[in-house]
């Protein structure tokens, strides 16, 4: 028998129950007794059945499908790189628990539409894991309307979403780890590469170590650029006058860092010599470069784990008619100590 044809009568027919013995039994139904349910399963897997979601979803309001929204800049190298990595081991962990995942913008590129709004109203997901840096109001008053389960991760919360679930890592930590590794190394004059208008993730890790910085009472320089590669490594080319003293290097993330550390070379720059150099984000490349660079780890895994455990308790609170309890989850970040500093 082909995995096409299979139907549910096929299944109740081998099983001898009735067909809807068997339809209750692939929704989890209690009225069926625990022995039959594990066999009608046994026998869909033999036969390579699909339970089609659609159908389910007229049943149970489940579809069985997760959705991630990514934010709009995914396509830029620098936000990309450490995504995409998050976004493996979110999708390792869904297809473990046999969820499907569907994977979308915040808005669309073509129609300028709320790719949220439209998977939502759709019915194409039972949750939503957003990998958004600030999400709307409108948004957020619409998935509290439909009372969707949703998880906000990586990015620290912004106000409005106080109330909700939020799980991303400490940066204020991150900044004072770097901070210290640097005082402890013995460093004393410090440059922080920003980017020119920072998001809060990066004010974070900025105040965190400028004020562990300043608290020793040494002095601080900044320096700004955009957050790629190229300009990082021009900034850092064309200001031989700022690095003037500095021994010790913080940029914001892993490719500004790499960026940076081109440009001190053409400089002449020795690299942990003259000056230190420590990244954000513990990105693969990052244990490839020359030197390979030090940098602040953000558990992705432990991320992953924790907001797909969140969604998958709100689903759960859901299903069962019960109110969703949400929670704010802080993860502590991890220094990568290698050969750039």
């Amino acid at each position: 028998m082909e995995d096409s044809q299979v139907t549910i009568k096929d299944i109740a027919k081998i099983a001898g129950v009735s067909f809807s013995t068997v339809s209750r039994s692939l929704n989890n139904s209690p009225l069926v007794a625990e022995k039959t349910r594990r066999r009608i399963s046994e026998i869909a897997d033999e036969l390579g059945f699909e339970f089609n979601a659609s159908a389910r979803g007229l049943i149970t309001k489940q579809v069985g499908t997760v959705g991630i929204i990514l934010p709009d800049q995914y396509t830029e190298v620098a936000v990309n790189v450490y995504h995409g990595m998050l976004m493996n081991s979110l999708r390792t962990i869904l297809e473990k628990k046999d969820v499907d995942l569907i994977v979308s913008y915040e808005k669309n590129h073509f129609t300028g539409k709320n790719n949220t709004v439209r998977l939502v109203t759709r019915n194409k997901v039972d949750g939503l894991i957003i990998l958004v840096e600030t999400i709307q109001k409108e948004t957020l008053d619409f998935l509290e309307s439909k009372n969707i389960p949703f998880v906000c991760t990586h990015y620290p919360p912004i106000e409005i979403l106080k109330d909700q679930d939020v799980v991303y890592t400490d940066h204020l930590a991150g900044g004072r780890m770097i901070a210290e590794y640097f005082l402890e190394s013995g460093r004393n004059s410090f440059l922080i590469l920003a980017q020119d208008i920072d998001p809060l993730e990066f004010k974070m890790r900025e105040d965190g170590f400028r004020d562990t910085v300043e608290r020793a009472g040494k002095p601080v320089k900044r320096l700004t650029c955009k957050k790629g590669f190229d300009t990082a490594y021009l900034a850092v080319k064309h200001s031989p006058d700022l690095l003037d003293g500095v021994d010790a290097l913080f940029a914001m993330n892993d490719i500004m860092a790499l960026g940076a550390m081109k440009g001190l070379k053409e400089l002449g720059f020795r690299i942990p010599e003259d000056i230190a150099v420590v990244g954000y984000d513990d990105i693969d490349f990052a244990k490839y470069s020359d030197p390979p660079l030090s940098s602040i780890h953000q558990p992705r895994e432990e991320l992953a784990v924790l907001s797909c455990e969140r969604l998958f308790f709100q689903m759960e609170k859901q299903k069962s008619g019960m109110p969703m309890m949400k929670k704010r989850i802080t993860i502590q970040p991890v220094l990568i100590v290698r050969e750039s500093s």
